[in-house]
């Protein structure tokens, strides 16, 4: 066979490669961090800690589409492949699934739905279930699918995990729905109201519901949320969680108030996202729910604002009390700024005054953290 032979058959192998990545986009983002937390009478501790997330999709054809997410979290000094604080795979897949942007080309039935198939980060819904990004070791993800329609004016979203990393646990799986109620509302509020509920020894379950921009038209300004969720917990008391959040935006300057409370048998799917009770982590609570927040009375007065050009700054002054006797477990006021070094470069300095209540068996605490990120 001669040399043209060759290359033509060569060349016919590669057209099927240059075809299907005509449609692949490649991105990511670099994250660096340094945190000191100095205890008042414990050995202070600090980090440095990186993670890379590596984005990939592909367009299949015009309905059919593959996103992939790669991630290396790491802390400098921590033995190579262990993972951060756990036994995980420092590199692990965080997400890899396919979607269909429309089935009604499968069924005249599901016109209007899409689906997602593989594994993906949890949905963000707030207190209930989340995927926090916050911590190097990977957020949570699960394996399993997700519809989603817009049906009336009303979004919907099923998802149901099972196998893969369950954030419930011992669970066998994990089914959620989410309804947006969109106009069906007047334009009094933006409501949505969600469900979730997993499989195992104990069937537990969560419903929440959010009542956000009540009547914002009519309040000058002032922007009034409220939520509400319940917990089944099957076996044992359930529990509840209430909050209400007052804004108040002015030019350059918002204002904000809010009050949660979370009774001492409320738990979540996943746990509560950083910041949750103050950036210093304290995780106060008591319990199977203390690392979601459970039996805290979290009172937070904040402000933020643009000190100067291209720089955000926020300030919150909070109070966590228990809320099954009372009692004072502390105050922490946070300070965080933040601005951007061109188009994809971001930097963040935090610091945080935690002081325990004399009787609570928390100490004193300062935190502080500097934080760059890369986007690619």
């Amino acid at each position: 066979m001669n040399k043209s032979t060759l290359l033509v058959l060569a060349l016919a192998m590669l057209v099927p490669t240059v075809a299907l990545a005509d449609g692949v986009t490649v991105g990511g983002d670099l994250r660096l961090r340094w945190d000191y937390a100095g205890p008042e009478t414990s050995d202070s501790s600090n980090s440095s800690a990186a993670v890379t997330n590596i984005d990939i999709g592909a367009a299949i054809n015009d309905n059919v589409s593959f996103s992939a997410t790669w991630r290396h979290g790491m802390i400098f000094g921590e033995a190579v492949g262990t993972g951060p604080g756990s036994a995980a795979p420092a590199m692990r897949v965080q997400e890899a699934y396919a979607s269909v942007g429309d089935l009604g080309s499968a069924s005249g039935m599901l016109a209007g739905w899409s689906l997602d198939v593989g594994r993906m980060n949890n949905p963000d819904g707030g207190r209930i279930i989340n995927s926090d990004d916050w911590g190097h070791a990977a957020p949570a993800s699960n394996d399993g699918y997700h519809l989603a329609s817009d049906m009336g004016g009303i979004g919907i979203g099923v998802w149901y995990f099972g196998g893969g990393s369950s954030p419930a646990g011992a669970a066998d799986s994990m089914l959620g729905a989410a309804f947006d109620l969109g106009d069906m509302a007047g334009g009094f509020a933006d409501i949505d109201v969600a469900y979730w509920s997993a499989s195992a020894a104990a069937d537990t379950s969560n419903v929440g519901i959010n009542i956000n921009n009540i009547a914002s038209e009519n309040l000058a300004g002032v922007d009034l949320d409220v939520t509400y969720a319940t917990r089944d917990n099957d076996t044992a008391d359930d529990g509840t969680l209430t909050g209400i959040s007052l804004g108040y935006a002015m030019e350059g300057f918002d204002l904000s108030f809010s009050n949660t409370v979370a009774d001492a048998d409320w738990d979540a799917f996943s746990a509560a996202a950083h910041g949750t009770n103050g950036i210093a982590d304290m995780n106060v609570g008591s319990g199977v729910g203390a690392a979601a927040g459970a039996d805290v009375d979290n009172t937070t007065i904040g402000a933020s604002f643009s000190p100067m050009d291209g720089v955000t700054a926020s300030v919150d002054f909070i109070t966590l009390a228990q809320d099954s006797t009372g009692d004072d477990i502390g105050t922490e006021v946070d300070v965080v700024l933040g601005w951007e070094c061109g188009s994809d470069v971001h930097m963040t300095i935090g610091y945080a005054s935690f002081s325990a209540d004399d009787a609570s068996a928390l100490q004193d605490c300062d935190y502080f953290y500097l934080q760059t990120g890369w986007a690619f």
